[in-house]
């Protein structure tokens, strides 16, 4: 029988049209989600990319090796750094809700979140992050100090695009 976390699993790749490239994209595509209210139960906890859950890697594992319901493959960048990328195995049935999202709302915001690049999504789930668990109101400045190499301006500009079209305003 498949779990409650590794079946919100599998119904995010339904979502995604049944695949996501990058652990970090599927992590922040997980977080932004519950930010709009999937009500998962993952928690997430700052790390190095971002907003991390080590229950959603657990889960994603999980579906790849209990439940084969995820196929991950890997793959390489032009520079040969390896990532991965994750497939529904089998075709799915779209469920009704994805968690207490409506299917078709979360097929758009996924939709939203993959038409941007990796990095510009890391981004946007930092900046989110900070403002809203961290608390840190001029979020700015310590997004360019933990995002030294990632954080300019028209990256940045498209994080917040990306949040507004979201709803997840930074207000």
């Amino acid at each position: 029988m498949i779990s409650r976390r590794r079946k919100l699993i599998a119904d995010v790749l339904a979502a995604a049209d049944g695949e996501i490239s990058g652990r970090i994209r599927l992590q922040k595509i997980v977080y932004l989600l519950e930010q709009l209210g999937m009500n998962s139960g993952f928690r997430f906890s700052y790390h190095y990319y971002g907003p991390f859950s080590s229950s959603v890697a657990s889960a994603v594992d999980e579906a790849c090796i209990i439940d084969k319901s995820i196929v991950e493959k890997a793959a390489y960048t032009s520079f040969g750094s390896p990532y991965s990328i994750y497939k529904i195995d089998e075709k799915i049935e779209a469920p009704k809700f994805l968690g207490d999202i409506a299917f078709e709302s979360a097929h758009n915001y996924v939709k939203l979140m993959k038409s941007e690049q990796s990095v510009v999504i890391e981004l946007a789930a930092t900046i989110h992050w900070l403002k809203f668990h961290e608390q840190v109101q001029d979020w700015k400045p310590e997004l360019y100090k933990r995002k030294a190499s990632k954080a300019d301006e028209a990256r940045i500009s498209r994080a917040c695009k990306l949040l507004e079209a979201l709803n997840l305003t930074l207000e």
